[in-house]
């Protein structure tokens, strides 16, 4: 539930001022059917509603979109509030809880008026979908949910595969009786960088496109995940040109200029690479200072 909690933290001020200002424009005297289907047209995320009278005791039904519960008329609900936040206000919101009802994380918005209070729960998955603080569940995104969840496994079961293949090589070599080579030695440690960059980044995908997201939808940029992989890419490049230039030197003295090229063009990337990483780095350490200001003001 973090996925809907930490976005529903982050707005707790924004979605309590606006329900409670869409509710203050209407005169909820009763909780009966027909209030309920009023209230759903603009309120969707309004699951159930009910009324207690002075102590906190139930005397409705559950009332939500084709269910009336009677069995819950007579039930306490004091736990869900004390009295003396109404001192000042007629509405009091609830911390995010999950609704033995239905199931589902929701908040309880209370309405104290002459004869009880009256009692809203709300989904906050809808809420915060809403405010399009979440994406929203539509079948265009599960369609894309599942297309990514299919791409990442294909990448996460390839990775396990190049890892082991390189582990096998290895292994059927050292029980072999072939002389000892050092291109041998080299291509597992190549197939295992190699495995686990392929694996990361079908772990970031899932992470990033199939997992329920914890961050805020505007967030769309991980650096952490492009760092990872490039990582696991220039080592194994760094260990390819490091072969070829002991092979080189063994076997042709003449073609080292281009063992040569290949260590430069690489040494290229690892310093924009480095700048990257470092502007990255001095960003995430202003974002930190500016936040600290606007806290200390």
């Amino acid at each position: 539930m973090n996925h809907l909690v930490q976005p529903y933290e982050k707005n707790r001020q924004l979605i309590r001022k606006f329900i409670i200002s869409s509710l203050r424009r209407l005169d909820l005297k009763k909780a009966t059917s027909s209030t309920f289907k009023e209230l759903n047209e603009s309120f969707p995320s309004l699951e159930l509603m009910y009324e207690c009278d002075t102590g906190f005791v139930q005397t409705s039904p559950n009332i939500g979109k084709d269910l009336e519960e009677l069995e819950q008329i007579g039930k306490k609900r004091h736990y869900l509030v004390d009295e003396g936040v109404f001192e000042n206000t007629n509405y009091f919101v609830s911390e995010p809880y999950i609704s033995s009802a239905t199931g589902c994380l929701c908040i309880t918005v209370i309405h104290k008026h002459e004869g009880g209070y009256i009692f809203f729960d709300f989904k906050v998955r809808t809420l915060l979908e809403r405010f399009h603080m979440i994406e929203e569940d539509t079948g265009f995104r599960q369609l894309s949910r599942f297309s990514y969840a299919l791409i990442g496994g294909g990448l996460l079961v390839l990775g396990l595969f190049v890892a082991i293949y390189g582990l096998v090589s290895f292994g059927l070599y050292l029980f072999s009786d072939a002389a000892m080579d050092l291109e041998v030695v080299f291509k597992p440690v190549i197939a295992l960088t190699l495995g686990l960059a392929v694996f990361d980044l079908g772990k970031t995908i899932f992470e990033q496109e199939v997992l329920p997201r914890t961050q805020n939808i505007s967030e769309v940029f991980n650096p952490k995940s492009l760092i990872t992989f490039m990582s696991s890419i220039m080592i194994a490049l760094l260990i390819e040109a490091l072969l070829i230039v002991f092979k080189i030197s063994i076997n042709n003295y003449h073609d080292l200029p281009y063992a040569a090229s290949l260590i430069l063009a690489i040494s290229l990337l690892l310093f924009v690479f480095s700048r990257f990483v470092y502007s990255g780095k001095k960003e995430g350490v202003d974002a930190e200072v500016l936040k600290e200001k606007n806290i200390d003001l």
